[in-house]
């Protein structure tokens, strides 16, 4: 199953042939394969499972938590039903009306002693386990609402008004109930938003304070930071949900809140493009990655504005492009579903607060949907943004100190790679792995890690007569300077960074991967340190050349289609190669590629500065010389060369030099 362009319109839509229609067509094939596992009228839009030991619900989750994930099946398909129902009211799927069926299930959710009755929040709350006081139907609840809004003519407006009475004092109840201090209270800001709308008194008092929090949230450059952390929920949760609520609420009862969430949005889409590679396509990153290409969401929740500032080409592109990056695999779906995974099923990258249903979440794009046909973002064409402009040969850096985060779009390769900081974990916290790496790449998704050695994209540290391997949990920011990216990545951070080792990293973007210059910190000895490249799938035949210049070595893994580098000139004893199984999103096999580095002695003036290069390239041809050996010369301040103190010097085949300083790093440290 995956979905087929019938008729692409490649004059308005030259880079993915996607119109108004083909989006509707989107809807409808999503739809198809959800309403093949619905057995009749009265069976509820449920997926069938196939991962049981990380998703819910599970032996181990209260008994509300079945409730939860029939809610979420609902909810989550009616936002892809939603907006199709707004341009095509009549449609079946099979033989159901959408507008039948979902009339009769939303009115039974909320309908207690009906077969699709979700329990009211006192009910919920008594089912619940000590400590579990936010629950997961306050956002499917939020979910209906922005599918009733946008469906109004075909299905708010045909409840009676106890009907409508009934289901307005279900939503009250989650609308005024705990909610998680994080993107969460957004959904509750939307249903006390659609409550008022129609005429139902609510608390404005709530809602004042729900809003406040929400921009106490905010970083700078368009980002929030949600929790404690910097992800994709910034954007796909704070950067739609919160446009929404303008337009339904703000501008006319809280104009000051208002602004700076128009302000806020206006600033994200500025340079949002950053975070899509030249297909338009989404980069592996933090949490709940099954919402895949939700991430595209802002660039049409940026219309929902009185003043918008989103260019309605790039928007369109973009979200086109993310979209059809899915839907057009077949490995993305299982029994008509998209699986938990990114692509094939993946549970390492699966949460236990996700279940079956949970991808329908990918359906906040769709919201463009409700934009009339001559409206900018169906009339502009499309636009692919600093790629239309990008050489070969070049790199586009773009900097968001707000939430710490530096991405590039490399021009050789077409792909974008991004370095993240500001994010910090308890040691071995089951997050890190989505969070803390040396950078996040389109055409590489992260890889699982097993803490037995060299891990992808990341420091790895092994102490002597220690079984697992440490990985930094905490990445602190220190700015940009000269071109240069600054973090320090600490290991088994705890409460205090006394006695702890760490890495000073430094990283120049090329215009096909990084270069690194990372000085270590490391004051307990033996060890074996590792860097890994990024894990390369290995399914199919993968071909491996060695190759030296100058002292430098390096070792490329090639495909039929990509080929991956890495390159080490100092601070490194070898290269090596492994093989795992089960850790990478694509694949079943990969190909993992890392330096090592040991030290015996307690304390003694050895290599510091660990240089390396991870590159990458599309198509068969192979490296040249100066694409896989970029660096011309490279030097140290000291004597011994080793890095112990002073600058280091590197000077690229291209005529770029860079003086990389770590001194004062200390004193400029962000989390």
């Amino acid at each position: 199953m995956k979905f087929e362009l019938r008729n692409p319109d490649y004059t308005l839509s030259p880079y993915t042939g996607m119109g108004r229609q083909h989006w509707l067509d989107a809807c409808e094939f999503l739809l198809k394969g959800i309403f093949s596992n619905v057995a009749s009228m009265d069976s509820l839009p449920l997926s069938p499972r196939t991962e049981y030991a990380v998703s819910y619900p599970n032996e181990k989750t209260s008994p509300w938590k079945e409730y939860a994930a029939r809610f979420e099946g609902l909810s989550r398909s009616f936002l892809i039903a939603a907006p199709l129902l707004f341009n095509r009211p009549e449609t079946k799927i099979g033989e159901y009306s959408l507008t039948e069926y979902y009339r009769k299930h939303i009115l039974s959710a909320v309908t207690k002693g009906t077969a699709s009755y979700m329990l009211s929040l006192k009910e919920v709350q008594s089912m619940s386990a000590p400590g579990e006081r936010a629950f997961q139907h306050t956002c499917e609840c939020a979910s209906l609402v922005i599918g009733l809004e946008q469906s109004r003519n075909i299905l708010w407006d045909t409840y009676c008004q106890q009907e409508k009475d009934c289901i307005a004092a279900y939503l009250m109840e989650f609308a005024n109930g705990y909610t998680e201090p994080h993107n969460w209270r957004l959904f509750n800001m939307l249903i006390l938003a659609f409550l008022h709308k129609e005429g139902y008194p609510i608390d404005e008092s709530i809602m004042r304070d729900h809003a406040q929090a929400i921009l106490s949230y905010y970083a700078g450059d368009g980002w929030y930071r949600d929790g404690h952390r910097f992800d994709y929920y910034s954007p796909w949760a704070f950067q739609v949900y919160a446009p929404l609520w303008n337009a339904w609420y703000g501008y006319q009862k809280e104009p000051y809140i208002a602004s700076q969430i128009e302000k806020n949005s206006n600033c994200l889409v500025e340079r949002y493009e950053a975070l899509f590679d030249k297909n338009a396509n989404v980069t592996l990153w933090g949490r709940s990655g099954i919402y895949r290409n939700a991430v595209s969401a802002p660039f049409a929740a940026n219309f929902a504005l009185n003043n918008p500032k989103a260019h309605p080409g790039l928007a369109r592109r973009i979200n086109s492009g993310a979209l059809l990056q899915f839907i057009t695999r077949e490995d993305v779906f299982q029994n008509g579903i998209p699986t938990l995974g990114f692509y094939k099923e993946f549970s390492p990258m699966v949460q236990e607060y996700s279940c079956a249903e949970s991808p329908f979440w990918m359906a906040n794009p769709f919201i463009c949907l409700c934009f009339p046909d001559n409206h900018p973002f169906w009339t502009a064409a499309e636009s692919n943004g600093s790629w239309e402009e990008m050489k070969e040969n070049a790199n586009k850096t773009f900097i968001m100190e707000g939430p710490g985060i530096v991405a590039d779009h490399h021009g050789a390769n077409g792909s974008v790679e991004f370095r993240t900081a500001k994010a910090l974990f308890k040691p071995e916290d089951e997050y890190i792995p989505y969070y803390i790496r040396l950078s996040f790449h389109s055409h590489f998704p992260w890889e699982a890690f097993d803490y037995k050695g060299a891990e992808a994209m990341q420091y790895s540290l092994l102490y002597d007569g220690e079984e697992k391997a440490l990985v930094p949990n905490i990445m602190l920011y220190a700015g940009v300077r000269e071109k240069v990216l600054y973090r320090m990545a600490y290991f088994d951070f705890q409460y205090n960074f006394q006695g702890k080792s760490s890495i000073q990293l430094a990283d120049i973007p090329l215009p096909n991967g990084m270069l690194r210059a990372d000085k270590t910190r490391i004051p307990h000895k033996p060890y074996r340190l590792f860097m890994g490249a990024y894990g390369f799938p290995a399914d199919d035949t993968v071909s491996i050349q060695k190759r030296s210049l100058n002292g430098a070595q390096s070792m490329v893994l090639k495909s039929d289609t990509r080929q991956l580098a890495l390159t080490v000139y100092s601070g490194f004893d070898t290269i090596e190669l492994k093989e795992r199984t089960g850790v990478n999103p694509i694949s079943a096999k990969s190909l993992l590629l890392y330096g090592t580095s040991k030290r015996e002695k307690l304390y003694g003036y050895e290599p510091y500065v660990m240089v390396s290069a991870v590159l990458s390239k599309e198509g068969g041809e192979d490296f040249t010389e100066s694409e896989l050996f970029p660096i011309r010369s490279l030097s140290f301040r000291d004597s011994e060369q080793c890095g112990g103190c002073g600058p280091v010097r590197i000077e690229l085949r291209d005529g770029q030099s860079y003086e990389i300083n770590y001194e004062e790093m200390e004193g400029n440290l962000m989390i």
